[in-house]
């Protein structure tokens, strides 16, 4: 009920008062008309032997009893006018207001502006004190603690809608026959080839049997169950998901529901297999050298107790075997202290020194395989650590030199690619990399071609190491290459103060 738009009850004061006034009125009136005709005909039979002074006596009486008649009703309509004001006043306009008040509670949507609900305030304050006045108060404060509660209702429901959508995992709810009480858009993303809009029932939305079974042990006996890393098959590729489900109560401990929460541990299952792998191919990578190294050394140990004199070609495998694990080590050592620390020694580094350096201590290699190498550095410095720099250009340079046939060219550049970067290209003239492999080419000892990789020695983790140096400088590396066509390496620096 608005204070500026109260409407008189017409249709109650109508049947309560203007009704009753015209009964009364039309009883008396014909009450008054029965008597005149009564008297009329009463006096004619008795006063028409009396000539005309009697008719014309009769005649003015007549006209008295009408005259008293009219005044009669006019002083009833009167009293009843007065009666009815005093009535509406006292009796209707109240019960009115409380019509009106009812159907504001029962409306919640026409609720009063502060400066309306200021103004209702005053107007009851000046009532008069009565039942009525007590009674509207009554209904005036509930209505006022219901649009109080609707308020908090509605901030606790839009509080809710926004933390539901913030939360990381799927959230879905269902009631005993299995409808969805709630869920968040996660969920929507995760069953997205299902119209929850439509209330289905859990079966429709999740074909797990798992899933299914610990939502029933939640709706039948109440029980908690966590499923740990169940796969879905996503627009976005496969991903696992632990699910969690509990069943629902309300206040007085009844049980209308189960809720699942679906975490994605997609990264935590990938981190534990490439955990897997990483120890998988550690043992792999040290047993083969170790393998040989006991072998050989078994062999020579026969050969010393047999009086024979050391084969050379047992010590020299030793030996390379030994400088395997040391290199394998020293890598895993490195890998290691560049992912533990952020910490760097950056400085302004002269490209074309240090590139020529690190050609130099390389030479060799390239001389065995006859192979060219072109390098050029269009951009003179980088904001770097020099040591990492180093290793980074040792690997990619040793990458190239192992994959390049001999007799092929290696370029090495150094280009301003931007005002933010400075960019450091190498490219070979070997067999190329297919682009299935591009996406895991810098995973710790991942080979494209395990046999021939192994025949080329090296650890496998030179990729590893150049991806992390490069992003502990906020930069990134990246790799093109067509089979058939060679291989180039980007490595992207931001400049100095980026």
């Amino acid at each position: 009920m608005k204070l500026n738009t109260f409407r008189f009850p017409w249709k109650f004061f109508s049947r309560i008062i203007v009704l009753q006034a015209f009964v009364i009125l039309l009883c008396f009136l014909t009450a008054g008309l029965t008597a005149r005709h009564f008297f009329s005909s009463y006096f004619t039979q008795h006063f028409r032997s009396c000539g005309n002074d009697c008719e014309i006596e009769f005649q003015h009486m007549l006209n008295q009893f009408d005259t008293g008649l009219f005044l009669g009703l006019g002083t009833l309509s009167l009293a009843l006018g007065i009666f009815g004001w005093f009535f509406a006043h006292r009796l209707i306009l109240p019960i009115g207001r409380l019509l009106s008040k009812a159907k504001s509670v029962l409306n919640p949507q026409n609720l009063l502006t502060p400066e309306e609900d200021q103004l209702q305030l005053e107007a009851l304050d000046q009532q008069p004190d009565s039942a009525w006045s007590d009674l509207e108060a009554s209904i005036e404060e509930i209505r006022r603690d219901l649009e109080r509660k609707i308020e908090s209702l509605r901030d606790e429901r839009e509080e809710q809608a926004t933390l539901m959508g913030a939360i990381s995992d799927a959230i879905l709810a269902v009631d005993l026959e299995g409808a969805p009480l709630f869920y968040n858009s996660r969920t929507e993303l995760l069953f997205g080839d299902k119209n929850l809009a439509t209330q289905p029932r859990l079966w429709e939305i999740v074909r797990n049997p798992e899933i299914l079974e610990a939502f029933q042990q939640a709706l039948k006996k109440s029980k908690s169950t966590e499923i740990k890393a169940i796969p879905f098959d996503l627009p976005t590729g496969k991903r696992f998901f632990s699910v969690a489900v509990a069943p629902l109560r309300d206040g007085r401990e009844s049980l209308y529901g189960a809720a699942g929460i679906f975490h994605d541990v997609t990264d935590l299952k990938r981190a534990e297999q490439i955990r897997i792998d990483f120890v998988a191919n550690v043992s792999h990578e040290l047993r083969t050298p170790l393998t040989a190294i006991k072998g050989y050394a078994d062999t020579l140990k026969l050969d010393i107790q047999e009086g024979k004199a050391p084969s050379p070609e047992f010590i020299e495998v030793i030996n390379r075997n030994t400088d395997r694990l040391m290199n394998l080590i020293q890598d895993l050592l490195d890998l290691s202290s560049i992912e533990s620390t952020d910490s760097l020694l950056k400085s302004e580094i002269t490209t074309q020194d240090l590139t020529e350096r690190v050609v130099r201590q390389m030479s060799g290699a390239f001389e065995r395989k006859k192979q060219l190498i072109h390098t050029q550095a269009r951009a003179s410095t980088v904001y770097a650590d020099p040591r990492r720099v180093e290793q980074i250009l040792v690997n990619l340079l040793d990458n190239a030199n192992k994959y390049s046939p001999p007799g092929g060219k290696i370029t090495l550049s150094w280009e301003s690619e931007n005002r933010e970067t400075v960019l450091l290209k190498i490219k070979d003239t070997g067999p190329g990399i297919p682009i299935e492999h591009h996406s895991r080419l810098f995973e710790r000892f991942y080979r494209v071609d395990k046999a021939r990789s192994r025949e080329q020695g090296g650890t496998g983790l030179g990729l590893a190491i150049v991806k992390h140096i490069m992003q502990v400088h906020g930069g990134s590396v990246g790799v093109e290459s067509v089979p058939g066509d060679g291989t180039t390496f980007l490595c992207r620096f931001p400049k100095a103060g980026k």
